[in-house]
Parts: C-alpha cells; sequence; structure tokens
C-alpha cells in the first residue's frame, strides 16, 4: 500500500474533472505505470508526497522538518528521504528510508551539516552519498539501517559531490575538486583502487550521471562560459556536446530515458523562463517539448518511457504535469494551492 498517510488535497478518480482539449485521456493516464513522489509545500512546509498518473494523491512524510524527496529504492517500496531543519541554532540535514506502507521512516545518521544527494546501489542493499561526518564533503558508501557506518570511499580535502552508482553497482561517478576546480571522477565502489579522472578542464564539471546501459555519463559544464549537457564515455572518450549545434539557453537537468536512447533536458532563457527539449544520444537536431512561454522544468521520464512528468508555473502556481515524449498531451497533474515539484517516477513493487 503506497501512501498510507491518507489522500488529501486533489484525490483524483471517477470523479475527477474531464481531460481539457488536446490533453492526455484518462484511459491514457491510467495506463501509465507506477508512480510519481514529489516536494510540496501545500501543507505550509516542505514534504513529500506521491501522484498517480491518473491524479490520486497521498501524503508521504509529515516530519516537523522539511522533507525532500530523494531517489526511490531500487525494488520500489521505499523512498530516500533528506530531511532539513535547524537545532542549536544550526541548519542540518537527516537521510531517512522512508517505507513506502506506512511505516516509521529510519534515520541512517544523526543529524549534521552535510547528508544529500543520494544514489542506490542496483540491489537495494547500499547506498552513497554526500557526507561531513569525517571531512568537508565526503562520498560515503553506507547500508540503509539505523546509525549506520559510512565508508568513505573519496578522501579528497576540498570536497567530492554528486555521487552516482554505476548501473552495475561497480563504480560511483563524482565530482571533486581536488584539482582546484570541480572535475568528474570514477571510483570504485568498494573503495579500492585509484580513481578514473573523466573530465580535465578549468572550469566546472558537474551533476554526473549513467546511462540505463552504463555505456555514457552526462555532465552539465560551464566550460564555453555557458552551461551545456555533455555526453562521455566512462573512460573519458567521445566527450560531446549533447545538443550540438541546437543550443537553445543554459542547458540543465539532464534526464535520460529508460531506454538510454534520447535525453530530456532544460533550456533557461535570460528571462527566466525555460523550455524542455529532448535529444537522441546518437545525435541530430534537438526537439523542443514546451513552448517556452513559461517556465518548464524538472523533467523525470515515466518507467516505460510513455509520458514525462514535469514542473510549469503556466497556469499561476507551481504544478506537476504530464506530456508524451514528443510533447503533445501536456496535461495538469496537481492542482492543490502551494508548490509542487522535485518529481520522481518509479513502479511501487
Amino acid at each position: 500500500m503506497l501512501g498510507a498517510l491518507g489522500c488529501q488535497g486533489r484525490c483524483g478518480g471517477a470523479g475527477s474533472a474531464p481531460a481539457a482539449p488536446g490533453a492526455l485521456t484518462e484511459a491514457e493516464r491510467r495506463a501509465l505505470p507506477g508512480a510519481i513522489v514529489f516536494l510540496s509545500e501545500r501543507a505550509g512546509q516542505k514534504d513529500v508526497w506521491r501522484v498517480t498518473p491518473d491524479g490520486q494523491e497521498a501524503r508521504i512524510t509529515s516530519a516537523p522538518e522539511d522533507e525532500y524527496p530523494g531517489p526511490p529504492s531500487p525494488e520500489g517500496r521505499s523512498l530516500l528521504v533528506v530531511a532539513s531543519g535547524e537545532a542549536n541554532g544550526r541548519v542540518f540535514q537527516q537521510l531517512r528510508v522512508q517505507p513506502l506502507d506506512g511505516g516509521p521512516a529510519v534515520a541512517l545518521h544523526p543529524p549534521r551539516t552535510r547528508a544529500r544527494n543520494a544514489s542506490w546501489g542496483p540491489d537495494g542493499k547500499w547506498l552513497v552519498a554526500e557526507s561531513d561526518a569525517q571531512g568537508f564533503s565526503d562520498v560515503v558508501r553506507v547500508q540503509p539501517t539505523a546509525d549506520a557506518v559510512d565508508t568513505r570511499l573519496t578522501h579528497v580535502k576540498e570536497g567530492c559531490f554528486e555521487p552516482a552508482v554505476s548501473p552495475d553497482g561497480r563504480e560511483v561517478a563524482c565530482v571533486c575538486s581536488g584539482e582546484g576546480d570541480p572535475e568528474v571522477y570514477v571510483y570504485r565502489a568498494d573503495g579500492t583502487g585509484e580513481p578514473r579522472r573523466i573530465t580535465t578542464f578549468y572550469l566546472e564539471d558537474r551533476t554526473p550521471q549513467w546511462s540505463p546501459d552504463g555505456k555514457w555519463l552526462l555532465f552539465v559544464s560551464n566550460r564555453e562560459r555557458r552551461e551545456r549537457v555533455y555526453l562521455v564515455r566512462p573512460d573519458g572518450s567521445d566527450l560531446r556536446v549533447l545538443s550540438g549545434e541546437g543550443f537553445a539557453g543554459d542547458e540543465r537537468e539532464p534526464a535520460f530515458s529508460p531506454d538510454g536512447q534520447r535525453v530530456a533536458y532544460v533550456a533557461r532563457h535570460p528571462d527566466g523562463k525555460s523550455r524542455i527539449w529532448v535529444a537522441d544520444v546518437a545525435g541530430g537536431t534537438p526537439v523542443a517539448l514546451t513552448d517556452g512561454a513559461h517556465r518548464d522544468d524538472m523533467p523525470a521520464w515515466s518507467p516505460d518511457g510513455k509520458a514525462l512528468v514535469f514542473v510549469s508555473e503556466r497556469e499561476g502556481d507551481t504544478d506537476l504535469y504530464l506530456m508524451r515524449p514528443d510533447g503533445t498531451g501536456q496535461t495538469r497533474l496537481t492542482t492543490a494551492k502551494g508548490a509542487d515539484w522535485l518529481p520522481r517516477w518509479f513502479v511501487p513493487r
């Protein structure tokens, strides 16, 4: 049972409003798999909620601290949550595993200044995250249990950040600043051996992400004095810009499709508006999915690749929307007053 804390806000289903002209039909939405967890501010603070593609909502967390959705576990039965609050005049973060059957959250460690950007191992028995328990910012490996012991994978005084576990669980890509600026490195997930440096440029490279087959890494860089999404092989070869000559604004928030053949990303304009695009990994001209007349952000693919969820302010509030991968069928999904953002789409099991 997902979302046992109850249905609040707008709960879809048989009584929900009919689809707007051009929107996804109710039958089409019901056929989409899984559920979407997201951050909502509708209750006066930041909590994690979930919504099904046909609009049925439930609140997942309700702790006194702000709580942000991290990645769902590989088996889809729990969710990594980042709690953020203040104690003794200091801001703290804490990683918690929230069972999606409504059970109590499990705190992985005491509150600390840095605990975020978690990534699961493929078997769900371990994860990596940023931690300042032993240094300024280390990538650590930890089991998803109460008061788990951190194992440091990185030992860089200037810090390592934004870890991502490879699909086979053998390696961890991250960003380290030991050479004076953020660069992408790959470490062994068991903590042995020397890291492999992937990028070598004097400006910032960040947010590495593996393709589903492990054959590519995505990252964002300002090496052209503007934000762009790049592709590179895990050995550092075949580096290229994802959008080629199709630059249309500062690029960010890339997301691989489940089959690894396409990447959705956001192009931000100087006026603050943004547009969602999709590009083929094999190359070619990117295709715009939204019109650029609003602020459209944070695309995430459905597990079957047949839809995208994204965040938009087009109707005055910040809400989640659905669309097909070609940009058609744009459909408002959440309507409660208060910002809804940071969507993550997965299949509960």
